[in-house]
């Protein structure tokens, strides 16, 4: 089994597959959660109503279906490892497309904007990919790219997250996760060539807000039994985390969204 395989199969059958009954609704608190950052990134770029776009690992859809409603002489390619919960017939300038970015590609210049939240820390051959994201861009087009930066879990202040947190990121390692990327995410733009490179930062964790806090318990009902079938924790560790996020807690920030952004030169 290669690399890109094994990625594949941790999406389809591991802690974030698509199969949990919990998935959806992890989707679309993230959407809750990160959508406001995201659109305030992207609204800064000017969108023009002809714009091509591609939205890379769509989710549940709600930034590619903003980005429909912005070009309707454009169009938008929701493209994603398990499309089930995207509506192709949102919008007719949408196109739902089941796709491994690891393995497949698209023809050099196809794009205005291309977008991806939460994917790329995940991808086995980030840089390669990053490098044919950029040959994807026209002309001008833009390259906007988000992932999570986790601070280390032993710094909490809560002793009874400490384990559980530190589990789930032993676990998402495990799957290859690079839980670092996020913060070269600005430099790795800049040396694939683009210009105007920015950046800015969105907290999450506990106690930061009540999506926050949904999401986190979602996060442990979907992931507690494996964390403890694996030896990562216990069930008196999980259920004191538990009951920690239920407690409504004063803000421990545990983890950054990094949204950054750069610009393939006119020329």
């Amino acid at each position: 089994m290669n690399d890109t395989t094994a990625t594949a199969e941790a999406y389809t059958t591991g802690l974030l597959s698509k199969d949990l009954p919990t998935e959806g609704t992890r989707l679309r608190l993230l959407e809750q959660s990160y959508d406001p950052a995201t659109v305030r990134v992207l609204e800064g770029l000017d969108i023009a109503p002809t714009w091509r776009c591609l939205e890379l690992g769509a989710g549940a859809g709600s930034i590619a279906y903003w980005l429909a409603d912005r070009v309707p002489q454009g169009g938008v390619v929701a493209a994603d490892i398990d499309p089930r919960f995207l509506d192709a017939d949102r919008a007719p300038q949408l196109t739902v497309r089941r796709m491994d970015v690891n393995e497949e590609d698209f023809a050099p210049g196809s794009f205005d904007l291309v977008h991806a939240r939460a994917v790329f820390m995940h991808l086995p051959r980030r840089e390669e990919v990053l490098r044919r994201a950029v040959r994807w861009l026209a002309p001008g087009g833009w390259l906007v790219l988000e992932d999570v930066y986790f601070l280390p879990a032993e710094d909490s202040p809560y002793p009874e997250w400490q384990r559980v947190q530190r589990a789930w990121l032993d676990a998402l390692a495990a799957q290859g996760i690079d839980l670092a990327w996020a913060r070269r995410l600005p430099a790795r733009l800049a040396a694939a060539g683009l210009d105007s490179v920015g950046v800015s930062v969105t907290p999450g964790g506990l106690g930061v807000d009540a999506v926050q806090d949904e999401l986190l318990r979602i996060r442990l009902v979907q992931s507690g039994r494996s964390l403890v079938d694996a030896g990562l924790a216990t069930e008196d560790q999980v259920e004191r985390a538990r009951a920690l996020v239920e407690s409504g807690p004063a803000p421990d920030v545990s983890t950054f969204i990094y949204s950054s952004w750069g610009r393939r030169p006119a020329d």
